[in-house]
């Protein structure tokens, strides 16, 4: 049966290189949104805490419920406003005015500030009216945040959001106190934020994603780093047969045998959220095998009758194959696959 691996190792590895850029442990908020990446939820959130994180973030508040015994607080990143009875430890992002309208009275949140991005989070221009209303409504203000657009890009786009953000922050800290609300904590830092700073300020954590993984799209002018990716992916053997020379295998008979051959054919097909490749361009395996013919629903062939098979343990190369990025190859993953740690 396919299977992924995931290993423990790299994982920690790489949240040490994270934790040293932003302070220590309690300065990093693992991003675990949508099935972690592909890489299994309640696996990954368990090794998150075994390390040592406190915070972490996911999507919705299905995921939320499913880790909340395992961090002090759990912030829901993209939900709608409920009126459900959530575990003490979960928060809401509250992406706008009128999600705060919506939210009930007492709902711990996150408040989402627009520095640049414009996708979501209220503007400068509605701080005082924001803040006012989580006052009157007694909501729990635990967290102030923002989101940048062009971190890992060579531009000075990531410099102009900070500097609205900490415009922002004074005016809210200065509201916090007015209204005599708790401190609230701030964050803006993802991934190649904080890889490309030399310190994330005085915000009190920064929300790492897919560098807890082992990637970054970090311009490499910028910086590089030794991130090791966590997951492979394997394929078992299903059946092995002689395709004679002129035999043509799959749909669409696209591959044709050029001589006597032994091929082999693996549990893996684009049910199983692998890419569909239609056979015009072979997929280099991780040892550099290639397949042959176009990709099934639940399966694909390959030279030679290897009884298992690493499909890929980097994302970058089929990344680029497809024309997408790593996260789009790793969070398409089914999630029924077998996770191993290793």
């Amino acid at each position: 049966m396919a299977f992924i691996t995931i290993n423990k190792a790299h994982f920690f590895h790489n949240l040490d290189v994270l934790c040293a850029k932003a302070g220590g442990k309690t300065k990093l908020m693992a991003v675990l949104k949508d099935n972690a990446y592909g890489h299994d939820l309640r696996l990954m959130a368990s090794l998150a805490s075994e390390y040592g994180l406190k915070r972490a973030a996911v999507k919705n508040i299905s995921e939320a419920e499913q880790i909340a015994d395992l961090f002090e607080e759990v912030l829901v990143l993209v939900d709608h406003p409920t009126s459900e009875k959530l575990s003490p430890s979960i928060s809401l992002a509250a992406h706008s005015y009128e999600a705060l309208q919506a939210l009930p009275s007492g709902t711990s949140i996150h408040l989402s500030f627009d520095s640049g991005m414009h996708r979501n989070g209220i503007k400068e221009d509605q701080i005082d009216e924001a803040m006012a209303l989580i006052y009157a409504k007694k909501l729990h203000l635990k967290g102030v945040f923002t989101h940048f657009r062009s971190s890992d890009e060579l531009s000075s786009e990531f410099f102009w959001q900070r500097a609205n953000f900490e415009r922002a922050k004074k005016r809210i800290k200065a509201l916090i106190e007015q209204y005599q609300l708790p401190h609230a904590l701030f964050h803006s830092c993802n991934s190649s934020a904080l890889l490309r700073t030399h310190t994330i300020g005085d915000d009190d954590y920064a929300r790492t994603g897919i560098a807890m993984y082992g990637y970054t799209t970090l311009d490499p002018l910028i910086a590089t780093f030794d991130l090791k990716p966590v997951l492979a992916l394997w394929a078992e053997k299903l059946s092995s047969r002689v395709l004679k020379k002129g035999e043509r295998v799959g749909y669409g008979g696209v591959y044709e045998a050029p001589v006597d051959e032994v091929i082999s054919t693996y549990d893996i097909g684009y049910g199983d959220g692998f890419f569909r490749f239609d056979g015009s361009s072979p997929i280099a395996m991780a040892d550099g095998s290639l397949t042959k013919g176009r990709m099934s629903m639940d399966s694909f062939c390959l030279g030679g009758d290897a009884q298992k098979v690493c499909m890929f343990e980097d994302a970058n190369p089929l990344a680029k194959q497809f024309h997408t990025i790593s996260y789009e190859i790793i969070t398409k993953l089914y999630p029924a696959l077998k996770r191993v740690v290793i």
